[in-house]
């Protein structure tokens, strides 16, 4: 942080909307090229009860003023702890620009849990897909570590895709995952296609993957994260092989 600079946690109340907590930064990781993997932990000790799948506001307030500047982000750590993590990509974003500069110790707001539309919830018939786009795989990394905790029975296919190898985040989790038959998890990359170090799928998630991977897409709920774009572009996709577009087949979240 600027030395000249005091950033300190303070309840705020906005719109009526739920008063923020008090959350300290203890573990800043250089998770991909763009990318940073936030590790903040409750000042009261408090554990963390959500639904997988949703996001929190985080903020700050600049001491000596009224400023709050806050945004959404996605819950990538598990529930019920007292620390919350977060893959952040980071941009010349108001907020993103602090934390970028931020240290272990700086406290920051962080708000009480929403999203309810994007929740993991067991399928009735133990199926699902997840389609991620980059930091759009931090909700799914939280609902993977949330099954493989409670012993859940799901059938889970993960489509993820980047740019580079690079760009993978939590390479070895998702490794780990698909090791202990958690998911199958399938990454493609768009900008190596001829690279010799990479054995896996390349350019971006069509029909002809859906084909290959998710033979039985109609059977399943979807889940998508990832830009309005992606989102959108992904629906069109799942709506050819007749996937109904309605919220109990095809969810949505967007970064």
């Amino acid at each position: 942080m600027q030395s000249e600079q005091t950033y300190v946690a303070t309840p705020v109340q906005k719109g009526g909307s739920a008063i923020k907590r008090p959350y300290k930064l203890i573990e800043i990781i250089q998770e991909t090229p763009s990318v940073k993997a936030f590790k903040f932990k409750s000042e009261f000790q408090e554990k963390s009860y959500f639904k997988p799948g949703q996001f929190v506001q985080i903020g700050y307030s600049l001491d000596g003023t009224r400023i709050d500047v806050q945004r959404p982000y996605s819950i990538a750590s598990a529930p019920g702890l007292d620390t919350l993590e977060f893959y952040i990509e980071i941009v010349d974003g108001k907020l993103t620009s602090i934390l970028n500069k931020a240290k272990i110790g700086d406290i920051f707001n962080i708000s009480q849990p929403n999203g309810k539309n994007f929740e993991f919830t067991p399928s009735k018939n133990k199926r699902s897909l997840f389609i991620a786009a980059a930091t759009g795989i931090a909700p799914f990394i939280c609902m993977l570590r949330y099954i493989e905790q409670n012993r859940i029975s799901e059938n889970i296919t993960l489509l993820y895709t980047v740019r580079t190898k690079q760009d993978i985040i939590r390479a070895t989790e998702l490794e780990d995952f698909a090791r202990k038959g958690i998911a199958k998890v399938v990454i493609t990359l768009t900008r190596e296609e001829n690279n010799p170090d990479w054995q896996g799928e390349t350019g971006r998630i069509d029909a002809a993957k859906l084909q290959k991977y998710v033979p039985d897409i109609t059977e399943r709920v979807t889940y998508l994260c990832g830009s309005n774009q992606f989102n959108s572009t992904m629906t069109e996709l799942l709506k050819s092989f007749g996937v109904p577009a309605d919220k109990d087949h095809i969810k949505h979240d967007v970064w």
